[in-house]
């Protein structure tokens, strides 16, 4: 530093305590050690060459691979998901339940007298769906099933004789449920045939 250099810098100084503890410790301190000064350098660059490489070769760290192994589950549970659902789909469109019936009808039906009430699709389409619901009933005989058709359904329903348990009750499933009536008053004699 040149003298004048010098000169303003204790001037300035004297207004500022803290550049003056600065000179005052400078002074104190009689010079610094280059030598020094250069291995702490040295040390820093090697220790911010290490932090690059070891930065380099943990690319793929546990963080990115954990990462990449919930994206790949997550992908691969989704879409079998989707292909689940859509070959279900595709299985229940291809089934079709086909019923064969006999030529020779199991089950005769006529009309009692004195009875108004009517099958609303008729006695031929009653006869074939009620054909269908016997034909895996084991029990063969004559009944007479009564009954009164309130808001198009059989109501009061009585069959007899009720010897077969399982003939009744699925008669009577028939005639509620599958079965809507025109008239008031109704009465059919089954005969069933094995």
């Amino acid at each position: 530093m040149s003298k004048e250099e010098m000169y303003e810098i204790e001037r300035e100084a004297l207004n500022d305590p803290f550049l003056q503890d600065a000179i005052d410790g400078y002074r104190l301190q009689r010079g610094v050690d280059s030598h020094q000064l250069s291995i702490l350098q040295q040390r820093l660059a090697k220790k911010i060459a290490s932090k690059a490489d070891d930065k380099k070769r943990r690319f793929y760290s546990w963080h990115r691979l954990t990462i990449g192994m919930a994206a790949a589950v997550l992908f691969l549970v989704a879409s079998s998901l989707i292909l689940f659902k859509y070959m279900v789909n595709h299985t229940h469109e291809k089934n079709t339940e086909v019923i064969l019936m006999d030529e020779n009808m199991k089950v005769q039906s006529t009309i009692m007298d004195n009875v108004n009430a009517v099958p609303k699709e008729g006695w031929e389409k009653f006869n074939e769906e009620l054909n269908s619901e016997l034909r895996d009933v084991k029990a063969s005989g004559r009944l007479t099933i009564t009954f009164e058709v309130i808001d198009g359904i059989a109501e009061n329903l009585q069959i007899s004789p009720a010897k077969d348990q399982e003939l009744v009750e699925v008669l009577s499933n028939f005639m509620d449920q599958k079965v809507r009536w025109k008239g008031e008053k109704g009465g059919i004699i089954l005969d069933i045939q094995k």
